[in-house]
């Protein structure tokens, strides 16, 4: 037979059946006519010629069953039939249906979308060119408590000449620049970048590059735009490129785009400009100053270990030279070369482990149910199986029916859990906001959803694995008397599920008090002091054009008409100017001297200083007290006075017995002691948090007028800070519309209130707790339903056993205790194993605490306490239900 006939031939026999069989019908019939029509013209009569034609054919339902047989395969028949039979069995059960389905959605989906950002974040490559031979060069200063602190434009270029295991490096520096293409200008953010960047990660333009005289000055007037901006302004129109875009009032030429979707880790950049060094940053004396991210890519057959190598030998080299040597080095300095997708991720990693734990607890604790589940239902069908096998149906035969049940059900669950991880994923981006390095994309491609369905369909089959043993590995005559009237399941029966339930208890433990351990970590963050009020505090950032506002005094000028301007707003009590806020992410650590009478007395601060210029009411807009001396006036910023400010916290490290005032403070970086400007101490205020409430790191702060000294002249970049009356948010138009009105092609930009600050600052935190707690929450709820289940079913299979103690004299009360005992034991031996297991998660997770151990009794007390309540009440159900078994109804109840 024709392959592709006999094909055809068996999906119409699997499919349309009925229609195949009166086609074959006819078919006979037409050959069996035929042959009487020939015997009748060989001179037969006509019952003659029918009773030969028929003999001749032969017997026609023999014919179709070898017919059938040949169109279609037995096996795919059967399952068929299994299939239908598993449907039908299911929908006689829908409680037991739709509780299976609803626990393998609700897992499958925390699972699913927990791994999806897992696998986006931690495991699958970079996408750019052969991403495993890229790394990341950052100086380390770990005793200024600077642990990734990116590489100076003298290190740069040094290490690109010297470092043979580079094939080519490339520097990233995080810029924004102010869009003059509408009436009100915009600030939006772009990438600085060595022309060099594209060839280390191997990017494909849409046009071309940045080449090597395009980063020198004067000739850097060029930009490629992201594939949203261009979109966005451009509407996607190749004749953008060669087009003019005005950014900080000059005119850029726009060369390429950027390939869709691209993204370097957490820059939102908009644009990418040429990085020009100036000559200042090229000097040797700057090798430790900022000069951006350093990534490289290693040439073919070199290591890490031979990079780093040769970074180490080239350190040491130009330490010999460098007039900050011996400082840095009392600060731990080295440089880490590392591969660039760990580095970024170094910082999410223990989250997202985290986070993925709990959904495996998760799992577990569902699977768990669920064999629970599966098991009591078998134990219900006992007496089926045993009748099904006495019948003649073989042990393949109904094994082979479990699995296509369990099947069923493992996989339409997964697919459900899908749906629903689809649906949580498009939240992630606003949820965890700031929480992962790189751009995430909320999909769930074909490779995650193959994976989930094979996760799905192993569950399957690890939950009929019991259920087989259960159905097959039994005497059928014993069977047949389990359930009937005085019967009960096997002993070994309720030992596994007593084992299951005793597991489930400490999966539970163990995730509950890891959730607890969070939440109270979580409270004593929010529990610590800023420093500072956050009520009814605005904040916003502010850049000056260069092209006006070149010199100081200019930009000296501007500060004081808007501090009078902002000064005069109504509603507003204070107003400040300042280089950064707290928890702005634009803190300054600094590393300064202790100035003495002689530049050898001179004492290094190694942790460094946060540095903030200030000019305003700046501790009286952000609420910072005064501790001793006196605060920065306006005199100070405009007479230029040496003199700063310093917090508690730097004072009474450093002068413990005695006071601050009077002494003072020298940037190391000027060898010569006539050279040195000496800042001195005229006040103390009270210590702020900088970035996170829980840095324990005691670095200290201290407070300069705008401009003092002159190696930092009045800033560029500035922060805007005003103390309203009323709620803050409501004074975020008129703040904008005061800076544009003392100079319209300023932009305000990243306008927070301070409350918002600080909240944002504990997202890290407050997204795995949620999360974490969502999932504790869910494992109680199996839990409870676990035990009760057990429980419930163990009464119900007992009723009569139940019905004849209490018609021989047995009181509600010992049934109770009985079935309530039962229920207190299992919670007396899964509670000791689940605080094994939550002291080992605990000391795992010891690094995401803060203020507490990893052993805390007050979590594992009341974990113990909330898992006991709802055990107890879970068992107290059922066992009031068997209390109250009434004797007579008991008895004659099949």
């Amino acid at each position: 037979m024709n392959p592709l006939l006999g094909l055809r031939q068996t999906l119409r026999a699997l499919f349309r059946r009925s229609r195949l069989d009166d086609e074959l019908g006819e078919e006979m019939r037409f050959h069996v006519e035929n042959q009487v029509q020939r015997n009748l013209e060989a001179g037969l009569s006509p019952e003659e010629a029918r009773e030969e034609a028929r003999r001749q054919f032969g017997g026609v339902d023999q014919i179709k069953e070898y017919c059938r047989d040949e169109w279609s395969f037995d096996w795919l028949v059967q399952f068929a039939k299994d299939i239908q039979f598993a449907s039908r069995s299911l929908r006689k059960n829908p409680g037991f249906t739709l509780t299976v389905l609803l626990i393998i959605a609700l897992c499958m989906a925390a699972n699913v979308t927990i791994y999806s950002i897992v696998n986006r974040v931690l495991l699958r490559p970079l996408p750019f060119y052969d991403p495993e031979r890229l790394v990341s060069v950052n100086n380390s200063y770990p005793k200024a408590g600077i642990e990734r602190g990116g590489a100076s434009v003298p290190h740069y270029i040094e290490r690109k000449r010297e470092i043979t295991a580079f094939a080519d490096t490339a520097l990233i520096r995080v810029h924004a620049v102010t869009l003059n293409a509408t009436e009100a200008p915009e600030r939006i953010g772009a990438a600085l970048v060595t022309p060099s960047f594209f060839h280390v990660l191997g990017v494909t333009t849409l046009g071309r590059t940045f080449t090597d005289d395009e980063a020198l000055i004067g000739k850097n007037q060029v930009v490629l735009l992201s594939d949203e901006f261009w979109h966005e302004h451009f509407n996607g129109e190749t004749s953008a490129i060669g087009g003019t875009l005005r950014l900080d009032n000059t005119p850029y030429t726009i060369i390429g785009v950027m390939p869709p979707r691209f993204r370097h880790f957490a820059y939102d950049a908009k644009l990418w400009m040429p990085l020009v060094f100036l000559d200042d940053e090229r000097k040797g004396d700057n090798r430790h100053a900022y000069g951006g991210e350093m990534i490289a890519r290693l040439r073919p057959g070199a290591t890490l270990a031979e990079a780093q190598a040769q970074i180490d030998a080239l350190n040491e080299r130009s330490l010999k030279t460098d007039p900050m040597g011996e400082q840095v080095l009392s600060v731990g300095f080295h440089t880490m070369v590392r591969n660039l997708q760990a580095d970024h991720v170094a910082e999410s990693r223990p989250v997202l482990l985290l986070l993925q734990s709990c959904a495996l607890f998760l799992l577990l604790i569902g699977t768990v149910n669920l064999a629970n589940l599966f098991m009591v239902r078998a134990s219900a069908r006992t007496k089926e199986y045993s009748l099904r096998q006495m019948l003649g149906a073989g042990r393949a035969q109904l094994a082979r029916m479990l699995i296509i049940e369990a099947l069923m059900l493992s996989c339409t669950g997964g697919l459900l859990g899908i749906g629903l991880a689809a649906g949580a994923l498009r939240s992630i981006p606003t949820l965890a906001a700031g929480l992962l390095p790189i751009d995430l994309t909320p999909r769930i491609d074909f490779a995650l959803c193959l994976d989930a369905l094979g996760m799905s369909a192993f569950l399957g089959l690890l939950l009929a694995l019991p259920v087989i043993w259960l159905a097959v590995h039994r005497d059928q005559a014993v069977a047949l008397t389990v359930q009937s009237r005085g019967g009960t399941t096997a002993r070994s029966v309720h030992r596994l599920r007593h084992v299951l339930i005793v597991t489930q208890i400490a999966l539970a433990f163990v995730l509950l008090s890891g959730a607890g351990l969070l939440g109270l970590s979580f409270t004593r963050v929010l529990e610590v002091q800023p420093g500072f009020q956050t009520e009814n505090c605005l904040t916003g950032a502010v850049t000056l054009p260069l092209d006006q506002y070149q010199e100081p005094r200019q930009r000296l000028a501007l500060i004081d008409r808007l501090n009078a301007v902002l000064r005069s707003l109504p509603g507003v009590s204070a107003a400040a100017i300042s280089t950064s806020v707290p928890f702005s992410g634009r803190s300054n650590l600094i590393a300064w001297e202790i100035g003495g009478d002689t530049a050898a007395s001179d004492l290094f601060i190694n942790e460094g200083l946060f540095s903030d210029w200030i000019s305003g009411d700046f501790f009286a807009t952000l609420g910072v007290p005064l501790r001793e001396g006196r605060r920065l006036s306006d005199d100070d910023v405009q007479l230029g006075r040496k003199v700063c400010v310093v917090d508690e916290e730097f004072a009474h490290r450093y002068w413990p017995q005695g006071s601050a005032l009077g002494h003072r403070l020298v940037l190391p970086v000027n060898p010569q002691e006539s050279e040195r400007q000496y800042v001195t101490i005229v006040g103390v205020v009270g210590s702020v948090k900088q970035d996170d409430l829980a840095d324990l790191r005691n670095h200290g702060a201290a407070y300069f007028p705008i401009a003092v000294p002159s190696e930092f002249p009045a800033p560029l970049q500035f922060m805007v800070t005003i103390r309203t009356r009323q709620a803050p948010e409501a004074a975020g138009a008129a703040l904008r519309a005061t800076v544009l009105h003392v100079d319209p092609s300023l932009p305000l930009y990243d306008v927070k209130s301070m409350a918002m600050r600080v909240n944002g600052s504990l997202s890290r935190r407050r997204v795995p707790l949620l999360l974490a707690g969502i999932f504790a929450a869910a494992s109680l709820v199996l839990a409870a339903v676990g035990i009760y289940g057990v429980l419930a079913y163990t009464v119900a299979q007992r009723r009569r056993e139940i019905g004849v103690r209490m018609a021989l004299g047995a009181q509600p009360g010992q049934v109770l205790r009985q079935f309530l005992g039962l229920g207190l034991r299992l919670l007396a031996i899964g509670l000791p194993l689940g605080l094994i297991g939550a002291w080992w998660v605990g000391r795992a997770m010891a690094g995401l605490l803060f203020g507490i151990g990893p052993a805390n009794p007050l979590v594992l007390g009341g974990t113990a306490a909330i898992l006991a309540a709802v055990a107890v009440l879970a068992c107290l159900l059922p066992a009031r239900r068997a209390a109250g078994v009434a004797p007579n109804e008991a008895l004659r109840a099949d």
